[in-house]
């Protein structure tokens, strides 16, 4: 009886630490991609927004559209446009068929603000170098198939 209880606390002791290494793990990320975009001066969110404004190929959307593609589906979305209407990334106006919606479009400063982010994303991706090609595999594999 008392090995089947200490199989256990050991079981959930290890499911401990799991949650415990992905809870620490996702704030040494989002402190990582932070640092990261700082020198850009955009949000993880705003980068979002941005991504999802460039791959609508120059046709506006309206904040509920880019709401239902944003990852986290808490954002304050047009908070978010607002800020970068202010750093001149986006651009919105009036939808000229329903005045009650709004069109947001992304500028080329906003493009070319992407591209330079992307330029340097091997900088963020380096924080991984300890890790091998087959170890990063491993690693994707894991994560997925928890998420799965």
């Amino acid at each position: 009886m008392s090995t089947s209880t200490t199989t256990t606390q050991t079981d959930v002791s290890v499911w401990q630490e799991l949650r415990n290494n992905i809870f620490e793990t996702e704030v040494w990320m989002r402190t990582q991609i932070k640092a990261f975009l700082d020198e850009f001066g955009i949000t993880q969110k705003q980068l979002a927004i941005l991504r999802i404004l460039k791959a609508a190929n120059n046709e506006p959307m309206s904040t509920k559209q880019i709401q239902a593609q944003m990852m986290d589906k808490r954002s304050d979305t047009s908070r978010l446009v607002d800020r970068l209407i202010e750093k001149e990334l986006v651009r919105k106006r009036q939808d000229p068929k329903d005045g009650r919606l709004v069109q947001v479009f992304i500028k080329y400063e906003g493009l070319r603000l992407l591209a330079q982010v992307d330029d340097h994303l091997h900088k963020l991706d380096g924080r991984f170098a300890i890790l091998n090609e087959e170890e990063a595999s491993q690693l994707n594999e894991l994560l997925e198939k928890v998420r799965a």
